[in-house]
């Protein structure tokens, strides 16, 4: 399986989608988009955005590896969170935060912190 194959991803989702006792349109209204779009998703016409894949994947708690995608947590919970906010956010948010992450190492280096903010 491969993430392109909009059949497999749509019965997955349907499949979760009713084990959570959602209907198309709660759900939808849940995520935040059109209830129309989501059907699409569950028939196979396209394939969500990562944003919306993840969203979805949250809500229904939805194992990644169903979809072949092989996660392994790491022992470090900070990161964990981090890395589960970073797919909750949108493009514009996504830049601020990299941006922002990218004047603190900057500013770490310059003062000799070791990475470190006191």
């Amino acid at each position: 399986m491969t993430y392109c194959d909009k059949q497999f991803i749509g019965t997955k989702l349907k499949q979760y989608r009713k084990k959570a006792g959602y209907t198309q349109e709660k759900l939808s209204e849940k995520l935040g988009i059109a209830e129309k779009h989501y059907g699409k998703l569950e028939r196979g016409a396209f394939v969500p955005s990562l944003q919306t894949f993840f969203k979805i994947v949250e809500t229904l708690n939805i194992p990644l590896a169903d979809f072949g995608i092989n996660v392994q947590n790491s022992d470090n919970k900070a990161r964990d969170k981090i890395l589960k906010e970073i797919y909750s956010l949108s493009n514009d948010e996504i830049e601020l935060y990299l941006k922002l992450i990218q004047d603190i190492k900057q500013y770490s280096s310059r003062n000799k912190l070791g990475g470190r903010i006191y």
